[in-house]
């Protein structure tokens, strides 16, 4: 229920602002806009009935149907570098669970259109992008890293790439690194939960040297350009130069010195792999755009559409 007074939002009143992933953002308060960052865009959604930030440095901007149709493809991985990847998704049901911790008011302005969202996306990705393979950074990491039963992984960062990233390396003897305990407890319970519970936490500057000397691939998962990739790669290069990078928090073209190393990948070569993919997979691709097109035409149509939940989607707003 929206408060007293106060109409749900709607989606003629939507409005939405992209920016760069390191471009400065508009400041506005956090009771009008819920703020979405990923490592290729950062969005700030809210409505033309309250303030939003004048976006003169915007890389687009979207309103009404439009924006609704954008948050659609943007929630069904359609506006990923790799197209149609599952990642985002949790990104997305993520900031709308801090939104609904940190601004329960604005939260339930928004929750009518977020349940749309999640209706529409579940649908459009169930019938449209089921089995194009290869569509979380997990499956691509593993398709370039190649590991097998001798290799010995690292992961620093514990964010939501991360957690792409971790099921897919758990079974090599993987050691995890983030900067923050809470983080980091985090993963791990959702790796327990998943079945994978043989994972080694890295806690101390010193076991985090020691995992580095004795890994065989290393991935980063951190900002590209962090304090952390001076040390990792001055490490690597002194005492394990024969390790496996790849730095998930950039393209080559930001990578630095990274790039002199001779077992190096970054983002841009999880995305080449991705344009790799054959007809079949750009004809899926290209049926769940029209379907974002035509259902958010529907919605603003106000036309009903009911489609099955699961409890665990329901549990999300209630």
């Amino acid at each position: 229920m929206a408060e007293a007074g106060v109409n749900p939002i709607e989606i003629d009143e939507l409005m939405i602002a992209e920016w760069g992933p390191h471009s400065e953002v508009a400041s506005v308060s956090s009771d009008s806009v819920l703020e979405i960052r990923t490592c290729q865009r950062t969005l700030l959604i809210g409505s033309n009935s309250r303030p939003f930030p004048t976006p003169t440095r915007a890389r687009r901007t979207f309103e009404g149907a439009q924006a609704y149709q954008f948050l659609l493809r943007f929630a069904c991985g359609l506006e990923s570098e790799i197209k149609g990847e599952t990642d985002v998704f949790g990104q997305v049901k993520t900031a709308f669970k801090t939104l609904e911790a940190q601004s329960p008011a604005l939260f339930r302005l928004f929750q009518p259109i977020f349940l749309k969202l999640l209706e529409d996306t579940k649908d459009i990705r169930a019938h449209y992008l089921q089995g194009i393979g290869g569509n979380t950074y997990g499956a691509l990491a593993r398709r370039i890293l190649n590991p097998t039963a001798e290799d010995r992984v690292v992961i620093l960062g514990a964010g939501q790439i991360s957690k792409s990233i971790a099921p897919y390396f758990a079974e090599f003897h993987l050691k995890i690194w983030n900067r923050t305990e809470n983080r980091l407890q985090e993963l791990a319970q959702e790796l327990t939960l998943r079945g994978y519970s043989d994972v080694d936490l890295v806690r101390s500057h010193e076991a985090l040297v020691s995992a580095i000397r004795e890994a065989t691939i290393v991935i980063l998962a951190t900002p590209m350009g962090a304090e952390t990739d001076t040390f990792v790669l001055s490490l690597i290069q002194s005492v394990n130069p024969k390790a496996k990078i790849l730095h998930l928090g950039g393209q080559a073209q930001q990578a630095g010195a990274f790039r002199s190393h001779s077992a190096f990948w970054s983002l841009s070569d999880l995305f080449t792999i991705e344009k790799e993919q054959n007809l079949l997979r750009e004809k899926q691709v290209q049926r769940a755009m029209n379907a974002c097109h035509h259902r958010a035409i529907l919605r603003t149509m106000s036309r009903s559409i009911h489609l099955a939940h699961g409890w665990e989607d329901l549990a999300l707003f209630y």
